[in-house]
């Protein structure tokens, strides 16, 4: 059905939503009058605008009333349709500043064009960023002046986003490809000219900065004959890419400087265009010349340490974290007829006697849990199937930053040792048996050969019995000891024992962990016997308030002495004795004579001080210092 306008609106027709608006706009309040009323070169470029698919406006007038199509309807945004009609500057006062000089020009007859222009619209309610290309040009009315203005343009805010995000992205990756790690390099063409290098291709090439526009064989001349330009001939040739690992290339490093080895892992990657022909490779790969001569290094060590190990009077083994032995030397091999194939691994258990093996193996484990060191004796099984005693121990490996690694050992053949020490700890028990038997015997004889004596002699003898019992106590705590040695303290408590029983004697007993060689340990014991006597008949110990302070220190000095000190307190009043006895005799010939201390006994009114000072070395070494000066 063909539609009817109103006289003198066909100008207005098949303008869509806008033609419609226009038609039913309210004009009477306009600047610009009546659409019947408008000049022809207004309708003109109305009818022009409105029959366009194409973004447009019309600015008319001294005030340049705004007029629109339905494409440019998108770009008013929340002011559609408010603004049709209203003057320019009130459409668009939030840019005004921007385009005003614009609209000057095309009022004055010049036309402009602009490009991505950036304007700050808030046709939504709020400041927002947009881009437009568009052209105004001037439109002249019938009297040959310049009417109002008309404007073609295209909103390129997305465009303008996208290509800037495009750039950013590019930008990223270029400098990601700067800053990569690896060395990287884009040749094109058949003659392979560099167009892009990263800063670690150019550190990897020394000083040739300016290679750029440049081929390869110009820029590296030094590995002509090396086998690299062939390799990039043939990826170009074929379009399959090369990888090589830790290749040797020569290379001048500083102008005029030697060529010198480095090490590359490298990749040449063909580059096709879309019909699939090789245009250019792309050359990337890392500099791994520290690391080849790192695992150099590790080679040469491992072959000095399994050459040392081979060869070492010990069998030597290594684990992993886990515990798993990763070595075995040539000797463990050798003893226990293993092979790498059975012994690596937890194989090694295999060869270590059944009886050991599990309760060996938990210590091991253990250990290996804690990171500790261990010792550990146990029978493995020799060659010729025979059991050995051996000695294993280990010690953990860390690495530089302290990461665990496993574990290093030891294994060495101790069945000799063990049977000496067997025949040694017999011996000593033979020994300790007739001691003790030749202590009874003297004992026994003494009481027979003196039982018919008068009270004063059995005074004396129990004197000499009290006496072999000090000594046999202390020859008892050095047995436990295989005569190797013993404890202070424990030689003191033996001796005191006796009188701990009597809940009315008391004794303070204070000093550091010291162990004594034999001789040393039996003479303190017989002195302070000798003064644990004396003091139950006369002194500290006769009376229920005394009591006995023994403490000790070590002094310093070029060599280690100890200085033991008695010191009775509560007892009677102490007067020196008119004579000296058996007992002083005693003290000073067990403690000066035989092991060259120095004793100093005080008889103080407050109770007996005795101080010994003792050199901690056997007295025969001291005679055999002293003659040698």
């Amino acid at each position: 059905m063909h539609r009817k306008f109103a006289p003198g609106l066909d100008f207005l027709s098949g303008g869509g939503e806008m033609g419609a608006l226009m038609r039913a706009h309210d004009w009477s309040t306009s600047p610009l009058g009546r659409p019947e009323d408008w000049p022809q070169s207004l309708r003109t470029v109305v009818s022009l605008m409105l029959t366009s698919k194409f973004p447009m406006f019309v600015a008319w007038g001294p005030r340049l009333a705004f007029l629109y199509n339905d494409g440019y309807r998108p770009i008013f945004g929340a002011k559609h349709p408010h603004a049709l009609g209203l003057p320019f500057v009130d459409v668009w006062s939030e840019i005004w500043s921007d385009i005003e000089p614009l609209v000057t020009k095309a009022l004055a007859g010049e036309a402009t064009y602009h490009e991505d222009m950036h304007l700050v619209m808030e046709r939504n309610g709020y400041p927002e960023d947009t881009w437009y290309t568009f052209s105004y040009s001037p439109v002249r009315d019938e009297t040959g002046g310049i009417g109002g203005m008309f404007c073609a343009c295209t909103e390129t805010t997305q465009e303008v986003k996208s290509r800037a995000s495009l750039k950013a992205e590019q930008d990223r990756l270029r400098e990601l490809f700067r800053q990569a790690p690896g060395f990287m390099a884009m040749l094109s063409g058949r003659d392979h000219v560099f167009e892009l290098a990263n800063d670690a291709y150019l550190q990897l090439v020394g000083h040739r900065r300016d290679i750029l526009g440049k081929t390869v064989r110009d820029v590296l001349p030094e590995i002509e004959g090396q086998g690299f330009f062939e390799l990039l001939d043939k990826v170009y040739a074929t379009g399959e890419p090369f990888v090589g690992r830790s290749l040797r290339v020569r290379l001048q490093r500083e102008p005029g400087s030697s060529v010198e080895d480095r090490f590359v892992d490298l990749v040449y990657q063909p580059i096709t265009d879309r019909t699939g022909d090789v245009t250019g490779i792309f050359a990337e790969g890392y500099d791994v010349t520290e690391r080849v001569q790192a695992e150099e290094s590790l080679r040469e060590s491992e072959a000095r340490f399994r050459n040392l190990a081979d060869n070492a009077p010990v069998m030597i083994w290594v684990t992993e974290p886990d515990g798993s032995s990763s070595y075995l030397s040539r000797s463990w091999y050798e003893f226990t007829g293993q092979t790498p194939e059975t012994g690596l691994g937890f194989g090694w258990l295999d060869a270590v006697h059944p009886e050991d093996r599990d309760w060996s193996g938990k210590v091991f484990l253990e250990a290996n849990a804690k990171r500790e060191a261990f010792r550990l004796e146990y029978r493995l099984r020799r060659v010729d199937g025979t059991y050995r005693w051996a000695i294993d121990a280990a010690a953990p490996r860390f690495g530089e930053d302290g990461a665990f690694l496993g574990y290093v050992g030891s294994v060495l053949d101790i069945t000799d040792r063990k049977r000496i020490e067997e025949h040694r700890e017999l011996l000593i028990n033979e020994l300790n048996h007739r001691v003790k038997n030749t202590l009874a015997i003297v004992q026994s004889m003494a009481a027979q050969s003196l039982r018919q004596l008068d009270d004063e002699s059995r005074h004396k003898f129990q004197a000499f019995e009290d006496r072999l019992f000090a000594l046999a106590r202390a020859h008892d705590v050095l047995t436990r000891e295989n005569w190797e040695g013993a404890e202070l303290r424990e030689i003191i408590d033996e001796v005191v024992e006796p009188y701990l029983r009597q809940k009315t004697k008391h004794f303070e007993i204070e000093g550091e962990h010291l162990r004594l060689i034999p001789r040393t340990a039996l003479a303190i014991a017989m002195a302070i016997h000798e003064l644990a006597t004396n003091a139950a008949k006369y002194g500290a110990l006769s009376v229920p308030s005394g009591c006995v302070v023994i403490t000790w220190t070590l002094a310093p000095g070029a060599e280690p002495r100890l200085v033991l000190r008695w010191q009775e307190k509560g007892g009677p009043p102490v007067t020196a004795p008119t004579r000296r006895g058996f007992g002083t005799r005693l003290i000073e010939r067990s403690l000066s004579t035989d092991v060259g201390g120095d004793v100093q006994l005080t008889y103080a009114p407050t109770g007996v001080v005795c101080e010994m000072d003792i050199p901690l070395i056997d007295a025969t070494d001291a005679q055999e210092r002293a003659s040698s000066h």
